[in-house]
């Protein structure tokens, strides 16, 4: 975004003329081609020659802002508005290089507006971001946090957009959570964020005694009896007694919250790992019935299904799943296995083919975990469903 200008040899100038000219032809030349190094040189030439033409300083600002030498910008763009107030677009380029020199008070009456209504694609990135940082600097954190979710919806696909809003959100639960222990250390909602800080580092042990203190001094605490069964689990995923202590946790969880879908689940993903179908699909239906969307739930209760030999019955769960997370490999491995056990060759072949392609095996390969979101900021998530599951190896394509 640079200017033009008409003249930069106004009338009663007592510099040479010639070499205003000169200098000028340099710098468009230089802005033409995009060589910011010899425009900056050159309009820092004609600034000192020709030092009452706004559009020089403006151009001159531009070069320093797109260089990142935003104190410099900001003063050359200073000058350019006292000498014509109404310049266009040099206040908002003037605001971003407020919002980087950590003059937010300054940058965000400008920015704000410019943010709803963007003089161009071009720029309306920067501005939304510049935004997001002058109002973090001014603790205004629901105002950044508003800016950082209108800008996620603007760029869903944006790298930078996503890792910037991942870190504003974490940096504002990390406050939140000092502020917590701070005013209240013993409490029991301390207690459970430090527990699931725990269970977040897999240190399942330690998570587990804290879930316990959480119990001993609120039993009624939301979520905890979930949070404890779910630890026991995972401390000890084969372990038959573990899973009869977390089963009395998730029940009671269930008692506390009849509309605990997460409960619900693994209560029925446990009688399904022990071989009693009957009594999975009655726990699943209810976690689907809560929540529809829940894919290991609709994948759950459609092998359930299968096992008692209602493969028609699994059909709608298996296809919901897909619907859901349609390159799931369970959800293409059983629904092939559903429509050949109901003799439709067509369909079978077709699911087949799609469970070739996406099957990977991500509990086999440890490359799989390249990529994945660190466990300290994901959301607790049930018990996946996959094809090793029930403790054997992989089972072949029917």
């Amino acid at each position: 975004m640079f200017f033009s200008w008409v003249s930069v040899c106004p009338a009663g100038q007592q510099a040479d003329e010639e070499t205003i000219k000169r200098y000028s032809h340099q710098a468009e030349q230089a802005l033409a081609r995009k060589d910011l190094d010899a425009a900056g040189s050159a309009l820092e030439k004609l600034a000192r020659l020709t030092p009452n033409v706004p559009e020089v300083y403006a151009n001159l600002g531009t070069v320093y802002y797109t260089r990142g030498r935003y104190a410099q910008a900001a003063e050359a763009l200073e000058r350019a508005l006292k000498l014509n107030p109404e310049i266009p677009n040099v206040p908002l380029i003037l605001a971003i290089c407020y919002a980087e020199l950590g003059r937010a008070k300054e940058a965000v009456p400008i920015l704000e507006p410019a943010f709803r209504h963007p003089p161009n694609h071009e720029i309306a990135r920067t501005i939304g971001l510049a935004l997001m940082s002058a109002y973090t600097s001014l603790d205004e954190h629901l105002k950044a946090l508003e800016i950082s979710e209108e800008l996620v919806v603007r760029y869903p696909n944006d790298p930078e957009m996503l890792y910037r809003a991942s870190h504003l959100y974490g940096d504002r639960a990390l406050q939140i959570m000092m502020r917590l222990a701070e005013i209240a250390p013993e409490s029991p909602w301390k207690r459970m964020a430090f527990a699931e800080a725990l269970e977040a580092g897999k240190h399942y042990d330690l998570a587990i005694i804290e879930y316990g203190k959480v119990i001993e001094a609120d039993p009624r605490m939301p979520g905890v009896h979930y949070r404890l069964g779910k630890a026991l689990l995972l401390k000890a995923p084969e372990s038959e007694q573990a899973r009869d202590d977390a089963l009395k946790e998730f029940r009671q969880a269930i008692a506390l919250d009849p509309r605990n879908a997460g409960a619900e689940y693994e209560v029925g993903e446990i009688f399904r790992r022990r071989g009693q179908p009957e009594r999975a699909v009655d726990h699943f239906s209810r976690a689907v019935e809560i929540d529809p969307n829940f894919e290991d739930a609709q994948i759950g209760l459609g092998r359930s299904l299968i096992n008692l030999q209602k493969a028609e019955a699994a059909l709608p769960h298996l296809r919901a799943a897909i619907h859901l997370n349609p390159t799931n490999e369970v959800s293409h491995f059983l629904l092939a296995g559903a429509y050949k056990s109901l003799g439709d060759a067509a369909d079978y072949k077709n699911e087949t083919a799609l469970f070739q392609k996406y099957h990977v095996r991500p509990y086999a390969d440890e490359s799989a975990t390249e990529g994945q979101v660190p466990r300290a900021v994901a959301t607790p998530e049930a018990t996946k469903q996959t094809l090793d599951s029930e403790g054997s190896k992989q089972p072949q394509l029917p």
